[in-house]
């Protein structure tokens, strides 16, 4: 009877095979941090360095099942390393870690479409987008491919890039001129079908979408494919900042979404188990894995890399311009930012406007107390926006206050103070505003300073497009913290008050 059993257990073929097992390694929001940080977001240990490319690699280095690595997007722009090159330091880390695949997100079109043309030749891996359009010809874009197969522990697994079709929201138009971003979810299975053509059994969705919550606007997101498209086995998702400690498994048709935080102070693995017959995924799972340096070490090839491009920036970036006495907090969930009061302060001192307004993804970094140096001022605000000054009714500036509570985040103010109230109808949200002392008067005219992305509509705020009286000063927002921060020479987190929530 035993010798029975066990020449059945060695005949009995393929349904007693174990599966084969595939480890998908995933970042997104890399901003540039390809360098270890402080991480000062970890209360227990703020001290204690996290993150970049030579810790990933290392960390990639104790995996024993076969693998792909993957990133969503917004690649390089964040710090003076990614910015300033322009990505292309971000890219030659790439390289020489070793990506897959990848897909741009919004921030890859800040410098123009011929920069991100440029960076895409520059980079050893393929860059994916399908549902990006040339709107003269009504073709996909000959500088991203679609999708692509590849065969991984004789799986064929195929990858399509998505990028969202909010681009107007978030980019400045001009920097994506002549393309269209056609809706995710109908190319998302114009691209599952076309992979299943060309034989892929196993098939991620790389995008950078979002992730969709209660408290952001409506959106096609991650949790949308997942739920719409069938097929899909993996969603790697980007663009929200997301940390999924925990995986979401789309009830429908059973695709894992994964998303892995920024700045790649972790990286995601998600285990996939694949049917040794069918070729299809029978199970997956999803890790988060905090890059600490003590514990991975560093890969001295990718670090070397990394060493020469923070050099190359100059011991001018740590030049101390300022002093903070207490910290001055930032985080993008937050009614109202200290961070956003001290640059709205900032702004409007030094443009001489009855108001100033920020928005919470316009604003990066807080700062700790203690020396306050360039860096700190470049890490506030990366970006290349300008400051505008606007002559603006108060209908206009309730249009933009109502806007913020609507979903986009509540806008960072100076020179007003405003009282919300989220149990009201979309539109009634904004219960009361004042500007300096004085309530907010629909006909009355007010001079207001923002920067230039939401000047021209950016973010959501389309009603500063309607704006007819603009001054541009082309000066920049970081230039400006820079002389405010030198003016003051100590700092300190501006008073709270000013933007107040009932309930909340």
């Amino acid at each position: 009877m035993i010798e029975l059993l066990f020449v059945l257990l060695v005949f009995s073929g393929n349904s007693w095979a174990e599966n084969i097992r595939v480890a998908v390694w995933h970042t997104n929001d890399v901003h540039g941090w390809i360098m270890p940080r402080e991480a000062s977001f970890y209360t227990a240990d703020p001290k204690r360095m996290i993150g970049g490319a030579a810790a990933l690699v290392k960390a990639l280095e104790k995996e024993k099942e076969p693998r792909l690595l993957l990133d969503a997007g917004d690649w390089f722009q964040g710090t003076p390393e990614g910015t300033l090159t322009r990505g292309k330091a971000v890219v030659e880390v790439f390289n020489a870690v070793g990506y897959d695949a990848l897909a741009p997100g919004n921030h890859e079109f800040d410098n123009g479409m011929d920069n991100l043309k440029s960076l895409i030749n520059g980079l050893k891996a393929p860059v994916l987008g399908c549902n990006t359009y040339d709107a003269k010809t009504g073709k996909r874009v000959d500088f991203l491919k679609p999708w692509m197969v590849k065969k991984v522990a004789g799986v064929k697994i195929g990858v399509f890039g998505l990028l969202s079709t909010r681009m107007r929201r978030l980019v400045l138009p001009r920097q994506f001129e002549g393309l269209e971003f056609r809706r995710e979810v109908d190319e998302a299975k114009k691209a599952v079908k076309a992979l299943k053509k060309e034989g892929a059994t196993v098939i991620i969705a790389l995008t950078h979408l979002g992730f969709e919550t209660p408290d952001r606007e409506l959106f096609e997101g991650d949790q949308t494919i997942a739920a719409s498209v069938p097929g899909i086995d993996l969603v790697v998702g980007g663009h929200t900042h997301t940390i999924l400690k925990e995986a979401l498994r789309d009830a429908t048709f059973g695709a894992l979404v994964v998303q892995a935080g920024s700045n790649m102070s972790m990286a995601g693995r998600a285990m996939l188990e694949i049917d040794p017959k069918t070729k299809k995924v029978v199970k997956s799972e999803d890790k988060l894995i905090d890059l600490w340096v003590d514990e991975f070490g560093q890969d001295p090839k990718v670090a070397a890399i990394v060493d020469r491009h923070v050099a190359e920036m100059g011991k001018a970036l740590e030049v101390a311009v300022a002093t903070a006495a207490t910290p001055i907090p930032h985080s993008r969930n937050m009614t109202e930012s200290p961070m956003g009061g001290w640059m709205t302060d900032c702004g409007r001192e030094w443009t001489k406007t009855e108001i100033s307004f920020q928005n919470l993804g316009g604003i990066r970094s807080g700062i700790a107390a203690g020396p306050v140096t360039l860096r700190h001022i470049f890490n506030i605000v990366p970006f290349e926006n300008t400051m505008v000054n606007m002559t603006m009714t108060g209908a206009q500036v309730r249009d933009i206050l109502e806007r913020g509570a609507g979903g986009l985040g509540y806008m960072q103010l100076s020179g007003m103070k405003v009282v919300y109230d989220p149990s009201k109808p979309k539109g009634e949200r904004l219960v009361s505003a004042s500007v300096g002392g004085q309530e907010l008067r629909a006909d009355g005219a007010y001079s207001v300073s923002t920067v230039d992305f939401l000047a021209e509509g950016g973010g959501g705020f389309d009603v500063f497009r309607s704006v007819e009286k603009k001054e541009f000063t082309y000066k920049l927002l970081r230039d400006i913290l820079e002389w405010c921060a030198r003016r003051q020479g100590t700092l300190s987190a501006p008073a709270s008050g000013r933007i107040r929530v009932k309930g909340g």
